[in-house]
């Protein structure tokens, strides 16, 4: 090393040296608190040699298999749960369905904290994603052998929902991994890929659910030779089972290894200050304004997990089979427009600021959302189970609703007026919706068109919203150890998937489609009202030195 270049470390306070293949960063900090990456400059630190930089972004590239993996294994069921449900038990309800798809948010919200906190105790995640995964594996198992547990095996499919939401909690060190695994200016680039490969395992699971009721995989159990049931929904576990063996493999010590270059990024810029920086704390309310959007936003999406099958099969008479196909085709086409909106984010978020991009291009379609889902037409449900004599002007016999007090005689009535419409149309079938559910009787169908453009709204508000609220969580937290805090995220989260399933189920078999989407309305309004009034308090950490 030359004379000069000792003299300028020695000046920096013993930086680290450089390299010949090294990435030179100069610590000079920018208007927005970053750290600019530069090829050369005044007292000059080493971040990183150029093989470390690979190697890192290889890491990175394990975990955002990791999160398409644990994503398939979510959505590759979303579609098949409810029929899969009327298999093993031909009259369970779909309150019991709010419970199965709880089940899962419910692991990895308990389960969430735990893994975080044992990442910073250990100072390794690689124990808690190879234990994570296996349960993914025994999970998905269970849910692929469910046929051998008679009378239990509705229990047994909540169980086993259960087990690969604990295992989903990885994305809690995952987000924690890659928080502290990139510099403050890559991170929202880092986020909104980990928030992709969430969206691509969102197309692609419903896709598999959708091709499974091929002839090609739809086979009896002798025909293909195995021990167990195969056909449209157990084969989805099996190919979730066979992803999460793959990935176990991935983290193995000869594969995956573990860069904290967050850290190092902070210690650079306290030596080029020349002086000691302390760590601020926490801007707790807008942590919590975040926290709350983040909740919400997760909330409406549990319409995609829980309802729209059901909902379908009621609003518009379709068979199972037939609900399966066009909502995990749909899906299929949602997820591939999420995943330019994910690298959309990316773009206009170095283009514009990040708070106007959550609000106009996040939280607003989504708003605007729930609005366009409240019922406006004049078409109604047909209902099932109904009968009349042929050829009646008049309703003779309706045995539908029949403890519901009503005065059939009374013209002004308008139950009464929907029965005889269903009477004399003939639109009383056994598909459609159910007796228990009296508001189709006089609530109209969100009509097709209509239902088409509020989840393609929808779809473009909730990958920006659901990137840059990660986003915001990380960048108001700083340059600190985040598995705890990113547990919390990921379980507040959870919670919402826990709560919104069960919510929305009984909301919608109670009231119907005009009290869910109205009250999920109000909820987004006021989400918008409160990132409004915290606007500029959603900024970094500012590190400040002493």
């Amino acid at each position: 090393m030359s004379g000069q270049e000792t003299a300028a470390s020695e000046n920096s306070d013993a930086l680290i040296k450089r390299t010949h293949d090294a990435v030179v960063f100069s610590t000079t900090a920018n208007g927005d608190g970053e750290i600019s990456q530069m090829l050369s400059g005044e007292q000059p630190g080493v971040l990183e040699t150029a093989a470390e930089r690979r190697a890192r972004r290889h890491s990175h590239w394990i975990v955002y298999i990791t999160t398409f993996v644990m994503s398939i294994g979510f959505s590759i069921v979303l579609t098949g749960v409810w029929p899969y449900l009327q298999q093993l038990d031909t009259g369970v309800s779909k309150e019991f369905l709010g419970w199965v798809i709880a089940a899962n948010p419910l692991g990895q919200m308990i389960t969430s904290p735990l893994l975080g906190l044992w990442g910073n105790k250990s100072g390794s995640n690689r124990g808690a994603f190879l234990a994570t995964v296996l349960l993914f594996i025994i999970g998905n198992i269970l849910y692929s052998i469910l046929n051998l547990f008679g009378s239990a095996a509705k229990g047994v499919m909540i169980f086993s929902r259960f087990l690969v939401g604990v295992s989903s909690a990885n994305i809690a060190i995952i987000r924690s991994y890659i928080s502290s695994s990139t510099t403050l200016k890559e991170r929202t680039t880092a986020v909104a890929l980990t928030s992709a490969a969430q969206g691509l395992g969102f197309i692609i699971g419903p896709a598999i659910q959708t091709l499974s009721m091929s002839e090609v995989l739809e086979e009896d159990q002798e025909d293909a030779g195995l021990w167990v049931e195969w056909n449209m929904y157990t084969a989805t576990g099996w190919v979730a089972t066979i992803l999460g063996v793959m990935n176990f493999f991935l983290f193995l010590p000869c594969i995956f290894k573990e860069y904290p270059i967050a850290a190092k990024e902070a210690q650079l810029k306290r030596h080029d200050t020349e002086k000691d920086q302390k760590l601020p704390k926490p801007d707790y309310p807008a942590l919590t304004g975040v926290l709350i959007s983040f909740f919400i936003i997760l909330f409406i999406y549990v319409l995609l997990e829980t309802l729209l099958v059901p909902m379908c099969i009621d609003l518009y008479a379709w068979t199972n089979e037939k609900a399966i196909t066009v909502v995990g085709v749909g899906l299929s086409i949602a997820g591939a427009v999420s995943i330019v909106m994910f690298a959309l984010t990316s773009v206009l978020t170095r283009k514009f600021d990040e708070r106007k991009v959550f609000i106009f291009l996040g939280l607003l379609p989504l708003t605007v959302s729930m609005f366009i889902h409240f019922p406006m037409g004049n078409t109604y449900p047909k209902m099932q189970n109904c009968t009349f004599y042929d050829g009646a002007s008049e309703l003779d016999t309706f045995t539908m609703l029949p403890d519901l007090n009503i005065n059939f005689t009374e013209p002004s009535n308008i139950l009464s007026r929907q029965r005889r419409h269903a009477a004399r149309d003939g639109t009383c079938t056994d598909l459609g919706c159910p007796q228990v559910q009296e508001w189709c009787l006089y609530t109209p169908i969100i009509e097709k068109p209509q239902m088409a453009v509020a989840d393609i709204t929808a779809v473009i508000g909730y990958p920006v919203a659901f990137t840059l609220s990660s986003s915001f969580f990380s960048k108001i937290l700083g340059p600190k150890p985040q598995g705890v805090w990113m547990g919390i995220l990921t379980s507040t989260g959870s919670l919402s998937r826990v709560t919104g399933p069960i919510f929305v189920s009984y909301m919608y078999t109670a009231l119907g489609t005009r009290w869910t989407f109205g009250i999920l309305l109000v909820i987004m309004s006021l989400t918008l009202v409160i990132i409004s009034l915290l606007f500029k308090r959603l900024v970094p950490m500012k590190i400040v030195a002493t």
